[in-house]
Order: structure tokens, then C-alpha cells, then sequence
């Protein structure tokens, strides 16, 4: 594809927006310029850049001049310099102009700016070239004529204050306006004629963003790049719980409510003692009942709060399993089990304090502070003053303090979920750890992941420490400053009482003074708790968002009736954990409906792999598999497993009942059951079990034996009456008697269905209606038995050297004569009996 085709796809689909412009681009498919798993790009501009700090300069300005405006002198003069304009003596225009900027300008370097990002890919386009001249021309002459209106204003003024006697000074803040009006118009014209240059730098300032097939932004590495977790996203979980949430927070409006009017009738209760009984006695059954009030909604936002958080955590765990459990198998290859359950687990415990109950703390202690500032300037605006002069050290605090405890946070729950981890494998596998009598070397290495957390906690416990001893240390100061200031006020107005505060005005205000001081401390605590939460939550919203590899066709194919037939047609595989190592090379080989096949091999070769390919637990890097003539990724893979079966060497059993672990591909009744029971020869020993179908098998299937299980397992995929049926020959690892039971029932298994079998005996090679050789992750061979053995290659050496030895290991001394038999020159037909 040509250089101008690619440009005009580019041009063709630039979507560029103001508020976060993107650019989309697709890419042709075999674009060198892109990683292979990159389908869609498009630019965005970073917020940091010129025509955002021009709009932030207008909109600054237009702040500023309102203030000073609205601020100047009082409602009289505020009126009168209105209705009686003056040029020199009122500012209404200025006002006026730096509204008129905002209106007029910031479209104007929109328009400019927009035009500018298009000429990127269209430098020749003749309309956009008109239009950036035309913005450019409005941007310039409109800021040079503010800045001419408010030269000329200014000039007015100074020259009526320098040499005009009968000239009145306007209000101090209409001077500031003045001065503002021309700084700010002069910046603005000196913007306007930089953006020649910084609009120039927009090809190389934007940014590139790629998407994969599934949508999900990917680096220059084509992997997936994690998103940002924030207290907003956070907070976004709750969602469904609104409903009940916002009948809480009435419950908290009037809980806080109730304490933030108490202390103003406390102050009264003080002043009234002073005055008649009858005064004070209603004035505390009103406190009563207030705080009476209080107690009930604190009640029920206490209630709501904590349901909301356990109905959270409830839906939370389903979401994040169900995210998890779908991921492919190559995702659990290189994430560990224990972790995974410490996400479900520990950290979902986290968020759900964090959501409601400490969102509920925050929203209380957020009203209690701004309610009780509020009632403060009620009371003394100059007490206030000197108690909210610690307002800015506190908040600049908690900011450095929450980034520091977020990343703690993160790291102290990943120390837990490695020791997890490590407890889960140990535990699991306990037998191993006491076979090798490793309790002491699993026991250290829990112990160093424990201890690593404990250093994360430490650093946890000394921040939080330290930031509230501070936080303590500026509020203690704050109150002993009002205190003293309160103090002085009461006995000034104990001389005149037309000064000062009463006993009761300052009892009050320093309830309130104290309520602040415990809610700053409390919020600031809950603060940092919400920056754990988001430390604690970044593995669970990687894990939400990962989106699984293997993605499910579109075409979700069905059919009416499946056949057994499988076909690989020249698959490569390398698996994602090991991906420097090829495992399959060009594999070619086909199965009929019906047939037996046979995969033979020296261990590693690849014989696994297949069978895994064909259960789609992972997908081919090139190459296709092909079953019933379809692809194997168009069918629907919940549909297409329904009719395969497999059983593996060491089958894994579920911690449940034996009828339980039966029946776990699909619905079925007793009947069912035990008759797939019988057809894999396991009816007899469950029938005798004290319980029966319903004994437990314990994890994993402990409380069975060998020759237990793999009948169960049998069973198990009988159960499913499935077409095609994958074996990796269960008979290995058996004594002869378990062998015997099981090989008759893998036998009755086989009849009338379409089977691939992982062969490690020579017993089963002789039966199958192809044999595929698989050395170093290629076909070296493939054929009958008989036909194999005719060539002398690879087979044959492998009859020889293993699968003889395996099949005749358990019929004792007649190994010998049998390997005897294989080596003669009859060796070509029967593959160990005579001709």
C-alpha cells in the first residue's frame, strides 16, 4: 500500500474533538510500521499544551475581574457605578470585556487549533488553509483590541489621578481591576501572537494510542497498558447501590445535621443558666431532642452503610471471579493460584471499606466541618479566621501523605499475596512437603514473604503515625491560639457588654472548634485510607480489565451434528510462558470420523500439546485446526467442548461427592450416572463405599486410589456421550489389577467414537488406526503400525527402547522373549507376535 493511500485512510477517519481530540487512523493489515497485534490507532494532545494554558489564562482572568468587580465598595456604589457609567470612574466594562474574551476568544483557538491538527495530513487542503487564516486574523485583532480598550482606560485613570484635582478615587478593588484588565490583556495579545509558533509543534506534541483486536490500548510492545485507578473509578462501583446509598446519606444529612446544631444550643444552655429556669428548661429539652434525633439517624446510615458494602463486596468477588475464571489457559500459566485467590479475598475486603464505610466517614466528617465553619462565622468571623488559617497546611499534607500510603499499600498487599501463595502450593501439596521432610523449608519461605510484608506494615504504621501526631500538633496549636483569643473577647465583654463575646458564644464555638479538629483528623485518616484502597485495588481492575486472549468468534458456530473428524494443517506452537522455544513445527496430520489415533514420542516432544490445541486451550501461532471441516476458532467453545471428552494420565477430582464429580460436565440423575459408572467399571467399589455415589473424594480425590480415580474420570467424560474423545493413556501408572479394570473400560469408551490417544503402551499402538511419530515438535512419522515398523525409523527405535519395556512390564519374564521377537526379521507385520 502506497504512502498516499495510507494518508488518505488517515485523513478519512480524523475525528478531532476539543475536549480530548483524537485522531483515528486504521492500519492495514501487514503494516511494518505497526506491532502484528495492532488493528487501529489514533492521536490525542496532551492537556498540558498551548491553547489549554490560553484558555486557562481567559478563564483566570474572567475570575479575577469578577471578583474584583463584585467586591468593590457597597451595594450603592456597586449599583450606581452601573446605572451611571463612567469610563473613568467605573469598571463595568472591564468586567464585561473579560467576559466578552471567554465568549469570543476561546472558540476562535478552537477553530484555530482544529485547523491546525487537520493540515497535518492535509497541508494542501485550501478550505482549512482559509479557515486557519481567518482564526488566526480574529485570535490577533481581537486580542489586540481589548488590549487597546484597556491601555486607553487605564491611561484615562492615571492621567485624571495625576493631574485632575476634582478627580474621585474609585474603591481600592475597581484600581486592582484596572491594572488586572491590562496585564492580563497584554499577556493575551502576547499568546495570540506566539501561536505562529506553538500551534506548529502540534504534529509532534500529539500522541499516538494503539488498539488490539479486542480494543484494548496497547504500547510499542503490542501488550496491553494498564489503566490509571482513581478515587473516582473507585467510587464508581458503588453504583448499584445508589439507591440505598442516597436513602443513607438523608439518614446522614440528619445525623450530621443534628451534630452540627448541638453545639450552637449547648452555647445557649450556658447563656440561659445565666438568665431564668424556664429559658434553660426548654433550651435543653431542644438540645434532648436533637441529640435524640441524631442517635436515630446515625442509626440507619450506620445499617444502610455497612449493607451497601456487604451487597459491594458480594457482586464485587462474582465480577472478579468471573473475570478470572474466563481468562485463557495460558493466562494461569504464569499467574499463581494463591495470588489470584488473595485478590478475591483480601483485597476485596479492602474496597469495601473503603466505598461505603469510609465514603460514609468522609461524606460526615466533609458536612461536619463545612456545617460547622459555617455556624463559626455565625458566632465570631474573626475566631474563625484564626482556626482556618491551619486549614491549607493540613490539606497539602494529606495530599503528600495519600500518595505515599498508595504505594505502600500496593506493596504491602503484594508481599501478602506472594506468602499466600506460597502457603496455598505448600498446603496443597503437603504430602510432597512431607515426603521430602521440607515443613522447615516451606516454612522459612513463608516466613521471608511474611516478613517482607511486615516491613511494607511497618513504614504502613510509622506514616500514619507520623501524620497524625503532625496533624494533631497543628490543631492543638490552632486551639490554643482561639482559646486565648476567645478568652479575651469573653473578658472584654465582661467591661462592656457591648464588646466582645458572651461565655456561652465561646462554650459553643469551641465545640464547634473541636468537631473540626476531630473531623480534619478523622479525614485525613480516611483519606489514607482511600489511597490504600487504590493501591489494594490496581491488581483487582487489572484483572477486570484484562481482556482474555483468546477471543470467542463472532460467528459462534454450532452445528445441528458433529463428526469426529480433526485436521492439522501445518501448525506452529510456541506456548506464551516459554515463548523463546518452539514446541510444534509445521504439523500436518488428519483424523477420520471414527478412527483411532495414536501420538507416540520421546517425552517432551509435543504428543500434550496437541491434545491441548485441540481442546483450544490455547490457539495456534500459524496454521489451522480444523474439526468437522470447520475451524476450530468459528465454533462456539462452550458447544464444541460438550462433545469432547477427555482423560488424562493423573486426573484431577473435585472436593465434592463422587455423583457430584460425575455429573460436572452436565445435568444428569442417578440413572445416568450409574450407568456411566458402570460402563467405566467404577459402579462395583462406589456401591460399596458407606455412603455411595455420595461419598466425598476429598481434594483433588485424596481419599481414592489411582485406579479410583481414573475410573471416575472415565466416567466423568462417558457421561458427556462425546464424539471425539482425547486419552492420555490413563493405564501407565497402574498395578495390574487397576490396569485390567481400567483398560476395559477405556476400551468400551472407545466404541463407535472418533479417538486421539497419547500412547505409551504397545499394546494400544497395535490397535490404532494411525500412528503419529512426534520427535522434536514435528511428524517424523506417520502410518500404521505394521507400515511404521517396515521403515525402520523413528518407531521402530521407540518399540524398542520404550514402548515394549512399557508394555511388558507388568507380564514379568515374558518381556524378554517378546523384545526378542520385535528385533527378528518378522518385525514388519504384527509388531511382536509371529508371522
Amino acid at each position: 500500500m502506497t504512502m498516499d493511500k495510507m494518508t488518505d485512510i488517515q485523513s478519512s477517519t480524523t475525528n478531532l474533538l476539543l475536549n480530548g481530540e483524537v485522531d483515528v487512523a486504521v492500519v492495514p493489515s501487514g503494516s511494518s510500521s505497526q506491532s502484528h497485534d495492532v488493528k487501529q490507532t489514533y492521536y490525542t494532545l496532551p492537556s498540558a499544551r498551548f491553547t489549554n494554558i490560553v484558555r486557562l489564562v481567559l478563564f483566570i482572568d474572567g475570575v479575577v475581574s469578577a471578583v474584583l468587580w463584585l467586591t468593590g465598595g457597597t451595594s450603592e456604589y456597586f449599583v450606581d457605578n452601573i446605572v451611571h457609567f463612567h469610563l473613568k470612574e467605573s469598571v463595568f466594562d472591564l468586567a464585561l470585556m473579560a467576559a466578552l474574551k471567554i465568549i469570543f476568544l476561546v472558540p476562535f483557538y478552537s477553530i484555530l487549533e482544529d485547523t491546525c491538527y487537520k493540515l497535518i495530513d492535509r497541508p494542501f487542503h485550501k478550505d482549512l488553509q482559509t479557515h486557519s487564516i481567518i482564526s488566526r486574523f480574529a485570535v490577533i485583532v481581537l486580542s489586540l483590541g481589548f488590549m487597546a480598550f484597556a491601555a486607553t482606560k487605564g491611561g484615562l485613570i492615571l492621567y485624571a489621578y495625576l493631574y485632575d484635582a476634582s478627580y474621585s478615587l474609585m474603591h481600592v478593588t475597581y484600581n486592582a481591576l484596572v491594572i488586572s484588565a491590562f496585564c492580563f490583556s497584554l499577556i493575551e495579545l502576547l499568546l495570540s501572537l506566539w501561536s505562529f509558533i506553538a500551534l506548529r509543534k502540534i504534529s509532534s506534541i500529539r500522541r499516538i494510542h494503539r488498539l488490539n483486536a479486542r480494543g484494548q490500548e496497547v504500547g510499542e510492545d503490542g501488550k496491553p497498558i494498564r489503566k490509571n485507578v482513581g478515587l473516582i473509578r473507585l467510587a464508581s462501583l458503588a453504583r448499584p447501590e445508589l439507591g440505598i446509598l442516597m436513602i443513607a446519606g438523608v439518614a446522614l444529612l440528619g445525623s450530621s445535621g443534628a451534630q452540627m446544631v448541638a453545639p450552637l444550643f449547648f452555647g445557649k444552655v450556658v447563656d440561659s443558666a445565666q438568665k431564668s429556669m424556664k429559658e434553660l428548661n426548654m433550651t435543653v429539652l431542644i438540645l434532648v431532642a436533637i441529640y435524640f434525633v441524631g442517635a436515630i439517624a446515625s442509626m440507619i446510615r450506620s445499617w444502610i452503610f455497612v449493607l451497601a458494602g456487604q451487597r459491594l463486596v458480594a457482586r464485587l468477588r462474582k465480577h472478579l471471579y468471573a473475570a478470572i475464571i474466563k481468562q485463557e489457559v495460558a493466562f494461569f500459566d504464569t499467574n499463581r493460584t494463591g495470588e489470584l485467590c488473595n485478590r478475591l479475598s483480601s483485597d476485596t475486603q479492602v474496597l469495601q471499606s473503603a466505598i461505603t464505610l469510609n465514603l460514609s466517614m468522609l461524606l460526615r466528617f466533609s458536612l461536619q466541618i463545612l456545617g460547622s465553619i459555617v455556624f463559626m462565622f455565625y458566632l465570631n468571623p474573626a475566631l474563625t479566621g484564626v482556626l482556618l488559617a491551619v486549614v491549607p497546611v493540613v490539606s497539602l499534607g494529606a495530599v503528600q501523605y495519600g500518595k505515599f500510603v498508595k504505594k505502600l499499600r500496593k506493596q504491602f498487599q503484594d508481599c501478602l499475596a506472594d506468602a499466600g501463595t506460597q502457603a496455598e502450593e505448600s498446603l496443597s501439596s503437603v504430602r510432597t512437603v512431607r515426603m521430602f521432610s521440607a515443613e522447615t523449608k516451606t516454612q522459612d519461605s513463608y516466613n521471608r514473604d511474611i516478613d517482607k510484608s511486615y516491613q511494607a506494615g511497618k513504614k504502613l504504621a510509622a506514616a500514619q503515625g507520623v501524620f497524625n501526631g503532625a496533624v494533631g500538633i497543628v490543631a492543638s496549636g490552632a486551639i490554643g491560639v482561639v482559646l486565648w483569643y476567645g478568652g479575651k473577647l469573653v473578658f472584654e465583654n465582661t467591661q462592656n457588654p457591648k464588646v466582645g463575646i458572651t461565655s456561652g458564644v465561646l462554650t459553643a464555638f469551641l465545640l464547634y472548634t473541636l468537631q473540626v479538629a476531630v473531623a480534619f483528623g478523622m479525614l485525613s485518616s480516611v483519606y489514607g485510607d482511600f489511597m490504600q484502597a487504590v493501591g489494594a485495588s490496581l491488581r483487582i481492575f487489572n484483572l477486570m480489565d484484562r481482556q482474555p486472549e483468546m477471543v470467542e468468534s463472532t460467528k459462534a458456530l454450532i452445528l445441528p451434528q458433529l463428526t469426529g473428524n480433526v485436521e492439522f494443517q501445518n501448525v506452529c506452537f510456541t506456548y506464551p510462558s516459554r515463548p523463546e522455544k518452539q514446541v510444534l513445527t509445521n504439523v500436518s496430520f488428519s483424523v477420520k470420523p471414527g478412527q483411532m489415533v495414536a501420538l507416540v514420542g520421546p517425552s517432551g516432544g509435543g504428543k500434550s500439546t496437541i491434545v491441548n490445541l485441540i481442546e483450544r486451550f490455547y490457539d495456534p501461532n500459524s496454521g489451522i485446526i480444523y474439526l468437522a471441516g470447520h475451524n476450530l476458532k468459528d465454533f462456539n467453545p462452550r458447544w464444541f467442548r460438550r462433545n469432547i471428552s477427555m482423560v488424562s494420565q493423573e486426573p484431577t477430582l473435585f472436593a465434592c461427592s463422587i455423583k457430584d464429580n460425575i455429573a460436572y460436565g452436565r445435568d444428569a440423575d442417578i440413572e445416568d450416572i450409574r450407568e456411566a459408572a458402570k460402563q467405566a467399571n467404577a459402579d462395583e467399589f462406589v456401591s460399596g463405599f458407606e455412603q455411595g455415589y455420595d461419598t466425598l473424594v476429598g481434594e483433588r480425590g485424596v481419599r481414592l486410589s489411582g485406579g479410583q480415580k481414573q475410573r471416575i474420570a472415565i466416567a466423568r467424560a462417558l457421561i458427556m456421550d462425546p464424539v471425539l474423545l482425547l486419552l492420555d493413556e490413563a493405564t501407565s501408572a497402574l498395578d495390574a489389577e487397576s490396569e485390567h479394570l481400567v483398560q476395559e473400560a477405556v476400551d468400551r469408551a472407545m466404541k463407535g467414537r472418533t479417538v486421539i490417544v497419547i500412547a505409551h503402551r504397545l499394546s494400544t499402538v497395535r490397535n490404532a488406526s494411525q500412528v503419529v511419530v512426534i520427535d522434536k515438535g514435528t511428524i517424523a512419522e506417520q502410518g500404521t503400525h505394521e507400515e511404521l515398523l517396515a521403515k525402520n525409523g523413528v518407531y521402530k527405535r521407540l518399540v524398542l527402547r520404550q514402548l515394549v519395556t512399557g508394555d511388558e512390564q507388568s507380564n514379568g519374564n515374558q518381556s524378554e522373549n517378546k523384545a526378542s521377537k520385535l528385533t527378528g526379521s518378522e518385525l514388519g507385520t504384527d509388531g511382536g507376535t509371529e508371522q
